[in-house]
């Protein structure tokens, strides 16, 4: 296994787990208020990318505070695209 991918699952050994049911359940349950409060699935869409937006902040901030990238032997800039994809697959994916 890569490093990367060892980061990743010793990060995955860390991290709070959350019910999936759970989740889903919330989030189906926030899409059906959106839909009774906006008629118009435009809006829908407008407020679920607004809201999708914030959750991908939160988890970068979240990668970021809580994964010690230059602490595992990563490298603490990403030099391109390539590089980034696979910071984030290999351990941000996994928290």
């Amino acid at each position: 296994m890569t490093s990367k991918a060892q980061a990743g699952t010793a990060l995955w050994a860390k991290m709070p787990k959350a019910n999936a049911e759970l989740f889903a359940l919330t989030y189906g349950s926030l899409v059906t208020e959106l839909v009774r409060d906006y008629e118009d699935p435009i809006e829908v869409n407008a407020q679920l990318d607004r809201i999708g937006h914030s959750i991908g902040v939160r988890c970068v901030d979240e990668f970021l505070s809580k994964a010690d990238v230059s602490g595992m032997g990563l490298s603490t800039q990403c030099n391109n695209l390539r590089d980034t994809a696979e910071v984030l697959a290999k351990v941000g994916f996994k928290m």
